[in-house]
């Protein structure tokens, strides 16, 4: 391979065949001679190191070669000698997109837009610069723009798509796809992105489909996609198949991670030392964290390379060996731990789900407890995940949108929300409190080791989806989820449950957007857990012995004769409770027992009648057998009163019942 001395300074020498060299280096490159063209150009700038023409050409082959750092300099000299060239503004911006330098693309392609406002391929990399920093609705509006100077623009009309996406307006953001592949109907990155849509509306057999015309026009993305969808479907096996396609920042998992090693094929393939990477945020790691002991009980070696600031906590319950940068030793094989899963051929009813996993440091834990107090119901809240803009920015809730269970009786909701999101507890309602922990929460260099130890004293903690949600679950605190309309693959679409963590409950936006609704079905449920939680209360108020003795024979009376379940169970309840007052006031045996049964007789004797003279009410019967019951209730509660008079003189009873008749 001919090395390129592109990037090297040049002392100008004039010459009339620099031209010639630049002309013959533009027809090599495009007839696929790299080698000659190289040789052409480095001769061109050799003569004529200041032609800004000649090093734009420089910085397209250094990009074409994969030196997007060399390319970027080539461009920057170009502009310095040329700042109104409008080719080499546009095709930096191009490249700064792909070395995650958006801001910087940006400045490019406005620079291009001042010089020529209607070139359509500056707006719509424009667009592409702006979804990138997250300014999704400026993105639509600069896309937008670049279809209405070129309408048969597919690749605006995917721009569109993507900033709608994420902006969670999928119907538009479907039409837009659909634009894109009707101006190319071979165009793979249209069909995935409807599928992405299709399968956000619940238009699962569309999605799959689509996903299928993708993956046949050469998308690798589009298997990934299919994959995410099979499992939110519970199809496990051909899902996490699928899986293995996924992208990691814009790369293959093989690309993002390197691969150093084989595969591992999982328990029983005969490769005993393993190394797992680490390839998704914070939450998957803490998900598939419960395969390491797995591996080791398969008699596998495991190391498992993972930041620095989740050994502490990983290293709480895990006996696998965690270290921060692949060690240089040998290895049988290598794996990532979101691809685990496929590795354990993980079913929908072989899901290692059992909790807890993680456990919080005892000390921490006892000095969170102390801090936060014990009163009341403590719920942990979390309304936001990660802002970047490749994160699904409609999963997070607004922290206001909480206020009904701000407003139930004794809960009180404590934030757990780290950095971006705080502002919003300077802007709450007046009437909603949320609690800050302070201390320092996980101020220090390890994650999460003090918001599990809080967890710990916590009764219930709610949050977005998030990697709070992971964490809690891994601990087996109770949980609740607030998710999203089409939420991601390991929630599935209609469960309320989780299969991965059994203390967990899922609350799901009945449509887009509707966090009202999620929150006053919360609040529901919490009212429920309150009043199960909350002891039967009962007031202790002063009474003659006689009429508590009096009130036991007729609670014996009604749990007799009484035929309705919840009715009997009140009396029960009451009669359990009064007969063990008696016990405690030694009020019971003896003598008191020949007077208890005779109040028994006259209270039973009592409701006999009283049930007569409903039956005469009824029949509009007031003749002489109504006044004979009637009078005969009279008789009845003399002696009732008569008998609870001795029970009292019996036992020196405090309080005495005194009758009076005029």
């Amino acid at each position: 391979m001919v090395r390129s001395n592109l990037a090297m300074r040049m002392q100008p020498v004039p010459s009339r065949e620099a031209g010639t060299f630049y002309e013959d280096a533009c027809s090599l490159w495009s007839a696929g001679q790299r080698r000659d063209a190289i040789e052409r150009l480095d001769a061109a700038l050799r003569l004529d190191p200041n032609a800004p023409h000649v090093l734009v050409m420089g910085g397209y082959m250094l990009g074409e070669m994969g030196k997007g750092e060399a390319a970027v300099r080539f461009y920057r000299r170009a502009l310095l000698l040329d700042p109104r060239n409008a080719v080499a503004h546009a095709n930096v911006g191009k490249l700064l997109v792909e070395l995650r330098r958006p801001a910087e693309a940006l400045e490019a392609f406005d620079a291009v837009i001042a010089l020529n406002p209607v070139d359509a391929d500056a707006w719509n990399g424009r667009a592409g610069a702006l979804r990138e920093l997250g300014r999704l609705e400026d993105s639509l509006i600069s896309a937008r723009r670049a279809l209405e100077l070129r309408p048969d623009f597919p690749e605006a009309a995917i721009n569109c798509g993507n900033a709608l996406l994420k902006l969670d307006r999928m119907d538009e953001a479907l039409l837009a796809y659909r634009q894109a592949s009707a101006l190319r109907p071979d165009y793979a990155a249209a069909w995935c992105g409807e599928a992405l849509a299709l399968g956000d509306l619940g238009r699962y057999d569309e999605a799959l489909a689509a996903f299928v015309a993708a993956e046949s026009r050469g998308s690798y993305e589009a298997i990934g996609g299919k994959g995410c969808l099979l499992l939110a479907l519970g199809e496990f096996e051909r899902g996490f198949e699928g899986y293995e396609a996924r992208w990691l920042g814009g790369r293959t998992l093989a690309e993002a991670l390197g691969v150093r090693h084989p595969t591992w094929g999982g328990p029983g393939s005969g490769q005993n030392r393993v190394l797992v990477l680490n390839d998704h945020g914070l939450g998957d790691t803490i998900q598939f964290a419960r395969y390491l002991p797995l591996i080791e009980a398969a008699g596998v070696e495991a190391t498992f390379v993972c930041p620095a600031k989740l050994h502490r906590l990983l290293s709480s319950t895990l006996a696998t060996r965690l270290v921060e940068t692949e060690p240089d030793e040998p290895f049988d094989a290598q794996i990532a731990i979101s691809s685990l899963p496929h590795a354990f051929r993980t079913r929908l009813d072989t899901v290692p789900a059992r909790v807890p996993y993680l456990s919080a440091e005892p000390a921490l834990a006892a000095r969170w407890a102390e801090r936060i107090g014990p009163d009341g119901f403590k719920v942990g809240i979390v309304w936001q995940g990660n802002p970047h803009p490749e994160a699904d920015r409609a999963r997070s809730f607004p922290l206001a949108a909480a206020g009904p269970l701000a407003r139930l009786p004794g809960v009180r909701l404590i934030s757990l929300q780290k950095g971006f999101g705080e502002e919003q507890l300077e802007a709450l309602p007046r009437e909603m409190r949320v609690e800050i922990p302070g201390g320092g929460l996980d101020s220090g260099p390890d994650a999460f080791v003090d918001t599990a130890a809080l967890m710990a004293h916590l009764d219930l903690v709610v949050t977005c989806d998030t990697s709070i949600a992971h964490l809690a679950g891994a601990l087996a605190r109770p949980v609740w989820v607030a998710l999203k309309n089409a939420a991601e693959w390991r929630w599935m679409t209609e469960r309320e449950d989780s299969l991965w963590y059994p203390t967990m409950r899922l609350f799901r936006q009945p449509t887009r957007g509707a966090w009202a609704e999620v929150f006053d079905a919360m609040a529901g449920a919490l009212s429920q857990t309150l009043a199960a939680r909350r002891p039967a209360q009962a007031v202790r108020a002063p009474c003659s012995i006689g009429d508590l003795i009096d009130r036991v024979t007729i609670l014996r009376i009604k749990s007799e004769r009484l035929t309705e379940e919840a009715k009997c169970a009140n009396v029960r309840r009451e009669l359990d409770l009064l007969e063990s007052e008696a016990r405690e006031a030694g009020v019971v045996g003896g003598a008191v027992e020949a007077l208890a049964d005779d109040l028994a007789e006259v209270n039973g004797q009592l409701w006999e009648v009283e049930d007569a003279l409903r039956w005469c009410e009824r029949d509009a019967d007031f003749g002489p057998r109504f006044v004979t019951l009637a009078r005969s209730v009279y008789a009845l509660n003399d002696r009732r009163a008569a008998l609870k008079r001795r029970i009292n003189a019996l036992f020196d009873s405090a309080l005495m019942e005194e009758k009076s008749y005029g």
